[in-house]
């Protein structure tokens, strides 16, 4: 196999041409990919403007050159494929460098939006409506969450500079492999090499491996149960009390399986010498859920959690710690999960490794308890709901036995669930979740715990409030597309506190026009992009409505209306309805009456609380 030259600049990359052959799966990246993607290279220029010699490896790309000159694409299709829709949006490619076999669908695409710049132009069909999103997120996405002021791409600074950056400086490794090479047999060995160990597990093995006597005897017990605590953590969508037996459970959560206990771990003699590995400490694994003793368990309802192991590892360590050692500078710690063992380096003169189990598995029962799940798959908005559950034991008298159950962590818990899930929906992303952050800190008083309703729902409120106040420019609320998300979802909360209803925060990720852009004129052109004329929907939705007429988007017997509608659209649907019409009066109307929503929004949450 060559292996020379591997290393190739985006301009290098797409100086050639490549095709994806019809084996491989149509174009699937959705928002969490591209938003990932705009991040990265958002953060890595940052760090390119105080190191200029820095390159930003972006992954690789397997190929496989054909007789006709044209690279075969075998692996990193997803990624090659926005990486082409990116450069086009930054004007650095000029013409299609990739193709698809037997998808004339896609090659229409491709060959219309390089020409004409826009997805408006393309002949809509399902079979290219992943592109066409794609194109909009990477127009639309936040590229800088972590930061106070959010930007899109074209509000990068120095933005020449981040186009120069992306060109040259972004680099993919290419792989070459022989013509010759048989590419089903190929796949077949990459689908079936071992994975890697994960991050989290390497740091299992290192604090396992501290859990020993001063003559680096090992205590085999509190490796036990360190790592029995420390896998049940791990299964973030499972409430963490259905992961032990009765007996375990009542150890760590008390009679009533509803407390929060400390682990003391028994003194021991060590019981074996010598060295320890990671295989040791990935083999004394605890068992899954469905192998625990679940005959008293009655309740076994699917949950997916809004995030994964990593990052909430990444959310103890900034808990705990706040800052690391960084080489030599005192750092604040990140949410990104890809910094846990270099964050794990700066700090482990200060942890200790039975006092952090135990606050993993305290903070782990704070978010079951505290923060929402979903139920059902996250990614259909229409089949899944917020869910806030803290359990209890359940006592059958006639039987003389008890079984583990759930429900509500408060009795009324309607807006409670709303204000989290409004913080869920708005900054989904993984690593940059600082809102979970702020309500864990809350937290870590453990007095808290035991928090009533009221008093959680002002410190919420207080989160959300503090947002606003702090990163919402009202001279941006009528710039269309770019309208932060976070507002729009604002908004329709604080007509839910007024007026409740059957709505839910659902992941809505773009904005709709309700007079369509294509009905623009002299009369109504400065008025488009008002916040008046804007509500928040999902992609599909949008797709769907497309041009529509407001009146036909808003018929109360359409396709689109619906009762629990987001507040601020079903207004704007009802108003079309009653006027029968939808035009500058009315929008500057719904826009006076937004301006005087948020005026009062302190009167409307902190009161009312």
């Amino acid at each position: 196999m060559e292996i020379k030259n591997l290393n190739k600049s985006l301009k290098e990359i797409f100086q050639s041409k490549y095709i994806v052959p019809l084996y491989q799966r149509n174009y699937a990246w959705a928002q969490d990919e591209i938003e990932q993607l705009l991040q990265d290279l958002y953060e890595n220029f940052k760090k390119f403007a105080t190191n200029p010699t820095l390159n930003y490896f972006i992954g690789s790309l397997v190929v496989l050159k054909r007789k006709d000159g044209l690279y075969e694409v075998i692996d990193g299709q997803q990624r090659l494929t926005t990486l082409s829709l990116l450069l086009k949006i930054l004007n650095l490619v000029k013409e299609p460098k990739l193709f698809y076999e037997s998808r004339p669908e896609v090659e229409s695409f491709f060959d219309s939006y390089y020409r004409n710049g826009k997805t408006t132009e393309v002949t809509f069909d399902y079979k290219v409506s992943h592109l066409v999103n794609a194109v909009d997120l990477l127009q639309q996405s936040i590229v800088n969450p972590d930061e106070k002021i959010e930007k899109r791409l074209f509000d990068i600074e120095d933005f020449e500079q981040f186009r120069k950056f992306v060109f040259e400086n972004v680099v993919l490794v290419r792989v070459e492999i022989p013509q010759d090479t048989d590419v089903a047999n190929y796949f077949e060995i990459m689908n079936n090499r071992g994975e890697q160990l994960q991050k989290h597990e390497i740091l299992k093995s290192y604090l396992m491996e501290t859990l020993r006597d001063e003559k680096g005897n090992y205590f085999e017990k509190q490796q036990d149960e360190f790592s029995k605590i420390w896998d049940a953590c791990s299964q973030m969508d499972t409430h963490i009390q259905k992961l032990f037996s009765s007996e375990e459970r009542r150890k760590y959560f008390g009679e009533s399986y509803n407390e929060i206990r400390h682990v003391d771990f028994e003194s021991e003699e060590a019981h074996f010498k010598g060295g320890f590995s990671i295989n040791q400490a990935l083999g004394n694994t605890t068992k899954k859920v469905n192998s625990v003793e679940i005959e008293d368990i009655d309740d076994s309802g699917k949950d997916q959690s809004i995030i994964d192991f990593p990052n909430f590892l990444m959310h103890i360590f900034k808990v705990k710690y706040q800052t690391y050692n960084d080489n030599g500078s005192e750092t604040e710690i990140p949410l990104n999960e890809k910094d846990l063992i270099r964050v794990y380096e700066g700090l482990k003169d200060r942890i200790d490794a039975k006092d952090f189990v135990n606050d993993l598995l305290y903070y782990r029962t704070v978010f079951d308890r505290f923060i929402v799940k979903a139920t059902d798959e996250e990614a259909d908005e229409e089949k899944y709901k917020w869910t806030l559950q803290k359990p209890y034991r359940y006592y059958y008298d006639k039987k003389n036995t008890s079984s583990l159950k759930y429900k509500n962590s408060f009795e009324n818990q309607d807006r409670l669930i709303k204000s989290i899930s409004l913080l869920q929906v708005t900054f989904r992303n993984r690593k940059y979740k600082n809102w979970l952050q702020e309500i864990l800190m809350f937290f870590s008083d453990r007095e808290i715990f035991n928090v009533e309703n009221i008093e959680l729902q002002f410190f919420i409120d207080k989160i959300i409030l503090n947002h606003f106040d702090g990163n919402m420019d009202s001279a941006k609320f009528d710039e269309g597309v770019k309208v932060p998300h976070f507002l729009f979802n604002f908004i329709d909360y604080l007509y839910w506190v007024q007026s409740p209803s059957d709505f839910k925060f659902t992941y809505r990720n773009s904005v709709e026009h309700h007079l369509p852009q294509s009905y623009k004129n002299e009369i109504n052109e400065s008025l488009l992009d008002n916040l008046g004329n804007l509500c928040l929907v999902s992609k599909s939705s949008n797709s769907k409505m497309n041009n529509e007429h407001p009146t036909g988007k808003a018929a109360v017997d359409g396709k689109y209306y619906k009762t629990n509608l987001p507040p601020k659209q079903k207004i704007i649907y009802d108003l079309t309805n009653h006027k029968k019409k939808w035009g500058n009066e009315e929008i500057l109307n719904h826009r006076l009456e937004i301006a005087n929503l948020l005026d009062k929004r302190q009167e409307i949450l902190i009161i009312s609380n």
